[in-house]
């Protein structure tokens, strides 16, 4: 199976290695010198076997499966799944996407890497705008896993295709089901960054106490059970005991607790087994992998 990226910055380039480790034939187009962009790839595998992401003849294995063109005419043609990666510039992905369009009509879904544009404004105009998404990476797109698909004027089918094929690359696909600035994770991280500024400007800390602060509480907690989980997982009972423990009243609280509830209750059952699928099971992952991540610290 084929896929495509258009595009081969730290970004494209990243997902294409990711592609091509989980076996995929990947085609690189860019406007650059193909020798150059060989070098770039070569660069970001020597990063993943220097960090022991994978191994030295795996990376040369998934180097065999690229091919590096000039020509977008051959690098998207047979191609089920395209990665956008231009710069920023709503007009030249619109034209970017009538050229590939042109060429595999409606066989292919293209996805943006773009944290800013709506994919309504990236479909705007396209011969095939249910094909086109937002699949928003991030930086070290060949190490993170996680990516935001977003597409409300898509098919489902569209969609449910788009995080088939992430997840089959390695990667965490979540769903923004509404266009809104910032997706899902940037608008947490903004928030984050915003109120850390303030707490260094009001005097509160230094730079360094607020990042240790994340660094060696919350973050850690979050980097295992993310946000809801993990307040969850501080209250027995989670949110359905959370208005009793603390005092709250008001009804539409008592629901809003009770609908992350029953959120809560379907991640916890969608869970990888080895990462706990009961309270206590979670716990004993969280408490063992904090450890792990606190032994490269040096703190153990």
């Amino acid at each position: 199976m084929k896929l495509s990226f258009v595009g081969t910055g730290m970004i494209g380039g990243g997902l294409a290695v990711n592609a091509a480790l989980h076996g995929y034939d990947v085609s690189l187009y860019d406007l650059l010198d193909p020798e150059k962009v060989k070098t770039n790839i070569r660069g970001i595998f020597n990063i993943m076997v220097e960090s022991g992401a994978c191994t030295e003849q795996e990376a040369e294995k998934a180097m065999s499966l690229m091919t590096f063109t000039q020509n977008i005419k051959e690098a998207v043609e047979g191609a089920v799944f395209i990665q956008e990666c231009v710069p920023e510039r709503l007009e030249l992905k619109q034209e970017t996407y009538r050229k590939i369009q042109e060429i595999v009509g409606d066989n292919a879904i293209i996805a943006s890497s773009t944290s800013t544009i709506f994919p309504s404004k990236l479909s705007d105009g396209a011969l095939f705008p249910n094909k086109i998404i937002v699949g928003h990476p991030f930086n070290p797109s060949y190490v993170l896993p996680l990516i935001e698909v977003c597409g409300p004027q898509a098919d489902m089918s569209t969609i449910d295709e788009a995080v088939k094929i992430y997840k089959s690359m390695g990667k965490e696909p979540v769903i923004c089901k509404k266009e809104v600035n910032g997706f899902i994770a940037n608008i947490l991280s903004l928030m984050v960054k915003d109120m850390s500024m303030k707490a260094v400007l009001d005097g509160v800390c230094s730079v360094e106490d607020i990042d240790k602060a994340i660094m060696y509480g919350p973050g850690l907690r979050m980097a295992i059970t993310g946000q809801l989980l993990t307040m969850s997982l501080g209250v027995p009972g989670g949110f359905r005991e959370m208005s009793a423990k603390y005092g709250h009243t008001d009804p539409e609280i008592i629901r809003q607790e009770c609908e992350i509830a029953d959120g809560v209750d379907a991640e916890i059952e969608n869970r990888e087994e080895f990462m706990g699928r009961t309270v206590e099971d979670i716990i004993k992952f969280r408490d063992k992998t904090i450890v792990d991540i606190l032994k490269l610290y040096r703190k153990f």
